[in-house]
Order: C-alpha cells, then structure tokens, then sequence
C-alpha cells in the first residue's frame, strides 16, 4: 500500500480549533471518505489507544477494505507524521493542523514475490530541514554514509529523533525497517 500525507498548518485558527487535528482520509477506488478532529495531544498519545479519531481512522480503513495490519500501520504512520509536525519549529501549540491521508491500493503484481522493507510512503513523510551546524548539539555525522553533516545539508529526523542525510535514509529503507542507530521499527511492507 502506498500513501501520501499531506498537511496544512493554520497559525491563527478559531479558538476552538486552536491545538486540534483535523484529517481527512480517502482511499483508492473507495466512494466515501472519513473527516475527523481530535486535540493533537491525544491523537498522539502512544498510550491513549482509545483515542476517538484514532478508531475512527482504523474503522474507515478496515470499512474500505484494508487490511488489519496495514490499518495498524497506517494509523501508527498518521500519528507519527503528526508528531513530527508538531514537534517541528513550524508549529506552535495556538496552532491547528489539518492532515490528509491518500492510500492507494497496490497492484496484485506488485504484491507477488516481494521482501520486506520500510514503506516509501513513509519515509517520504519524515519532516526534513536543512542541517545547521551552529544550532545543533545532537548527531554531527550521518550514521549510513559516516559523513560528518555539512551546513546546509538536507536530513531526515525519523519518528526517535535520529537523523540522517536525506539520500542516505531513502537508500538505507529500500532494504530495512528500523533506524540504523536504536533499531526503532518502522511498518514494514512489501517491496521490490
């Protein structure tokens, strides 16, 4: 299964919406679509499973013919993208957030006679932002290429805060699942 998210910060929102998550949710050759809204501190609450956006993202997906793991995986890869956002200097806690989930259902072909690996969707929706060496007091080289960061390099922070070279974290997931420095897992699916 593929994915795009995409989303949208709202700096000055309704006072109601101030600190909420809004998605909407459509999945390939599936007629309706799921719209949704929680507070973004519950949404992505590891620990609060009864979340009720939560359900309600795994309910449409289950509804519109996906698979359990893969509903799992999606809800789990929405709410990593949301806390990546929200942790990011892009984002303020007045702020309201609206993100939309796009899936689109593999080719029977595609699924035969794959090994497993990150989904690129997912990778593909690791904020990135442009090294800077002044600033930074964590990581100073790429631990896939061993290359210390340059200012102005393009990395990818993964959902455990590691971070690495953007071209380096697209190769290092065509062929494996979890950060190369804590072993943190990511959704696997299946690919070439």
């Amino acid at each position: 299964m593929r994915a795009n998210i995409y989303h949208r910060i709202i700096r000055h929102p309704q006072p109601e919406d101030a600190g909420t998550v809004t998605f909407t949710a459509m999945v390939e050759g599936y007629d309706s679509k799921l719209t949704t809204t929680s507070s973004v501190e519950e949404f992505i609450d590891e620990e609060n499973f009864l979340c009720p956006s939560k359900g309600d993202l795994y309910d449409f997906l289950s509804e519109s013919g996906i698979d359990e793991i893969d509903g799992i995986h999606g809800v789990t890869e929405v709410m990593f993208y949301v806390s990546n956002v929200t942790a990011s200097s892009d984002y303020s806690p007045g702020c309201a957030l609206q993100v939309s989930l796009f899936l689109l259902r593999p080719r029977r072909a595609e699924r035969v006679g794959r090994t497993s690996s990150a989904n690129n969707f997912v990778v593909e929706s690791f904020p990135r932002k442009i090294y800077d060496k002044v600033s930074s007091t964590d990581e100073e080289e790429c631990t896939v290429c061993l290359e210390e960061f340059n200012n102005g390099a393009r990395v990818v922070t993964l959902p455990c805060q590691h971070y690495f070279h953007d071209e380096c974290a697209v190769k290092w997931f065509e062929t494996n699942h979890v950060c190369p420095l804590c072993r943190f897992e990511l959704p696997c699916q299946v690919q070439p």
